[in-house]
């Protein structure tokens, strides 16, 4: 436990997708010895980089940056197992600063408060709910869900059957529910951080996800998911939550046009946005909410 022997500094830059938070990290590269640490549960994985939108090859190289891709199917990745992965990398980097950039609120919260200290659920509950969620489905269990534990469940998706499955689980072991024990906090793991949530005008920031959406169209993302599909790999893993997968797929089984699905595949975007804009406004409470430059400001003169 690194808690007695605190890292002096982090930068954290959250936002929704598309905000620019990771432009800014670069901007701030070439200011300060620094290293940039993913914070996005889907940007870990190796398969997917147009879809989850992992920076370019060449990006990578120049830029310092660490635990992209980092994992490789079938292994998946938890909030604890980054955790494990961020602590290696600052123990290997002592004299520069962490830039962690992404739009997955639960890890950049993590490193400020630690990880709430939730029992593990035995096997035996684990498989009796997942047996039940697939008899009953999916809305059931978020009807539920929103019954018992109303704050989760408007900080998550209807159809984020993971997330949703684990606050069953929580609720039936400990008969708490999931909101309530990430209430208790941990000690985190730096003495001070800087923390700005880029905010963005709404408008503009739909514009852009709809011009991104359309360039990884351009990019060749119907192919990379294409080809992912034909390695049938398991639904359960999370790396099938990646927005767009399944509009893609079903345009790719001749169920909507390519429009439709393009179409479908902003929404879904802007959606994701929506609800990543709602979580830091409710959630993160030790951050500056800025716009780009002003962030970009604020960062270098609290160094």
């Amino acid at each position: 436990n690194l808690n007695n022997n605190l890292y002096p500094l982090a930068i954290l830059i959250g936002g929704p997708t598309a905000s620019g938070k990771t432009q800014l990290a670069y901007e701030l590269q070439s200011r300060i010895p620094s290293v940039i640490i993913n914070s996005d549960s889907m940007q870990v994985y190796n398969d997917l980089k147009i879809l989850t939108n992992i920076p370019s090859k060449n990006d990578l190289k120049q830029f310092n940056c660490e635990l992209f891709g980092f994992i490789n199917y079938p292994k998946s990745c938890s909030l604890g197992f980054w955790k494990e992965n961020v602590e290696l990398i600052l123990k290997n980097k002592e004299k520069i600063i962490p830039i962690f950039v992404g739009g997955t609120g639960l890890y950049l919260d993590s490193l400020i408060h630690g990880i709430s200290p939730i029992p593990k659920t035995p096997e035996k509950i684990r498989l009796k709910i997942r047996n039940i969620h697939k008899k009953l489905g999916n809305h059931y269990f978020f009807e539920k869900l929103k019954k018992i534990d109303k704050k989760y469940s408007q900080i998550i998706s209807k159809n984020d059957s993971q997330r949703i499955l684990r606050a069953m689980e929580v609720k039936v072991v400990t008969g708490k529910p999931f909101s309530k024990w990430h209430e208790i906090k941990m000690k985190g793991i730096f003495e001070r951080y800087i923390y700005v949530v880029i905010k963005n005008d709404r408008g503009a920031l739909y514009k852009r996800i709809n011009e991104r959406c359309s360039s990884m169209v351009e990019a060749g993302v119907i192919e990379e998911v294409d080809g992912f599909l034909k390695k049938k790999r398991s639904k359960n893993h999370p790396i099938y939550k990646s927005i767009g997968l399944e509009s893609f797929e079903q345009y790719l089984n001749g169920q909507i046009t390519l429009d439709d699905s393009i179409s479908d595949f902003m929404q879904e975007t802007r959606r994701y946005a929506k609800r990543q804009i709602t979580w830091f406004k409710n959630r993160s409470k030790h951050s500056k909410h800025l716009n780009l430059n002003q962030a970009k400001n604020f960062i270098l003169r609290n160094i």
